[in-house]
């Protein structure tokens, strides 16, 4: 008797259509450097400190930052009031490849400090012992690389050096 091989059949989620999301039209994304040096790690900290800004990497290992801001143009049927004439950038989101419909590559969204400094620890651990180091505030410092408290100088007595 001898073996068939069987394909196993993958379920591919059902595309979410445009009308039904409208992400990208809720936010203004901006390219941002990749976090290979502790300058752009603390730029993402920087964005990440401010309210409704979130930090996105998507599958090609593309960054951008997104300040969330609807279109004054879209409708509340979900629909562009000004497809026709919309901007160039606009023709290039396609339901398809957008990160909603990007099931094929991992992509994260970093909507706080915490979340990007974990990923960094663990992705750019050299970038981050430097952040780590000099630019992160008390309530963001991992309690391994809090700085050791300094004894305390022995009081002089007298008043002289």
């Amino acid at each position: 008797m001898s073996r068939v091989p069987l394909r196993v059949l993958r379920e591919e989620p059902a595309l979410v259509e445009c009308t039904e999301c409208a992400k990208c039209c809720t936010y203004v994304g901006v390219g941002i450097e990749t976090p290979n040096r502790a300058r752009y790690a603390t730029d993402i900290l920087w964005y990440l400190y401010h309210e409704n800004v979130y930090v996105y990497l998507d599958g090609d290992g593309e960054w951008s930052v997104h300040f969330e801001a609807r279109c004054r143009n879209l409708g509340d049927d979900m629909l562009c009031r000004i497809y026709e004439q919309r901007p160039h950038i606009c023709r290039g989101f396609d339901n398809t490849s957008c990160e909603v419909n990007d099931h094929g590559h991992e992509s994260f969204t970093f909507n706080e400090p915490a979340e990007f400094l974990v990923w960094l620890r663990e992705n750019r651990p050299k970038v981050y012992a430097k952040v780590a180091k000099r630019f992160l505030p008390d309530a963001h410092r991992p309690a391994a690389t809090a700085p050791e408290p300094r004894p305390a100088r022995a009081h002089r007595r007298g008043g002289t050096r």
